[in-house]
């Protein structure tokens, strides 16, 4: 179920304008041309020059129209131009905060590290809409996960926990499940908090929702090392290094919160070898 909700979220951003209602403009109004044209330019690979060229003339026919300054936004995010993503996504939530501020926040989390500015949005956005506040981009996070993590980066570590716990719960009543890295998350907080019982437990729960997730059991192995079981640390450090090869995080722009990497688990097996 989970697998298929990604998938949609993912063709949903994919296809946004080509799947979009232009009927709802009058017809031969600009915004109904606009609409036309930006559904004509989801039909080329984006951040092309068709594409972009197409994009460009929705937002000239008609500058009112949201998608069109989010989907110009998108290949300078992904190339690294943050300025100018900025400048055309900031008038993409003008337009339409309800339905952009969540992937403004999300991006601005995500790429950026802009922490203090997408809990702003997520804030924003949480006055807005009642309960679920949606996911990212690539679905695979509530958006309230990410606003948890907010608050933990700034130091709010119950507030953190509270977020994502809330989370948690509303991706349970809306049908959603639990994302794939939800207790993850909850565990490393509670991890943060030196209350290792309480990441142990979320980290049990984190198994079943990706049985060859390494960085889980690179979590375990540092539960066990803060209750000195240093056997059962290391069986589980050496567990997220066999994992590792395939089954890591390989998102090609983005260093995702409480992500493991290779050295992380080296180091750890090196320290309990070292120490006896």
């Amino acid at each position: 179920m989970r697998n298929i909700l990604i998938l949609f979220v993912l063709l949903g951003f994919q296809f946004l304008d080509a799947q979009r209602n232009c009927n709802m403009y009058p017809e031969g109004s600009p915004c109904r041309e606009a609409c036309e044209t930006g559904s004509l330019a989801s039909r080329y690979p984006q951040g092309s020059r068709k594409n972009m060229e197409l994009y460009t003339k929705a937002a000239q026919k008609c500058p009112s129209f949201a998608p069109a300054w989010e989907q110009l936004s998108v290949p300078y995010l992904k190339r690294g131009d943050y300025l100018n993503w900025k400048l055309m996504i900031d008038k993409a939530v003008a337009l339409d905060p309800m339905n952009i501020l969540g992937y403004r926040a999300a991006c601005s989390y995500e790429f950026i590290h802009d922490v203090v500015s997408a809990l702003n949005d997520f804030e924003r956005l949480d006055s807005l809409k009642s309960g679920h506040l949606g996911y990212n981009p690539n679905g695979d996070y509530n958006l309230r996960i990410m606003k948890g993590l907010c608050y933990r980066d700034l130091g709010k570590l119950d507030k953190a926990i509270e977020e994502i716990r809330l989370a948690i719960e509303e991706g349970m009543k809306e049908g959603g499940g639990v994302g794939t890295y939800d207790y993850l998350h909850l565990g490393v907080s509670y991890l943060m908090k030196k209350d290792v019982d309480s990441a142990f437990q979320y980290f049990t729960l984190q198994i079943p929702l990706y049985k060859n997730f390494p960085d889980t059991y690179y979590y375990l192995g540092l539960c066990y090392k803060a209750k000195n079981q240093m056997d059962l640390a290391k069986s589980n450090f050496e567990k997220a290094k066999a994992l590792y090869p395939k089954n890591h995080r390989k998102d090609p722009y983005v260093h995702m919160p409480d992500q493991v990497y290779l050295s992380d688990i080296e180091e750890e097996l090196s320290s309990l070898n070292t120490s006896n």
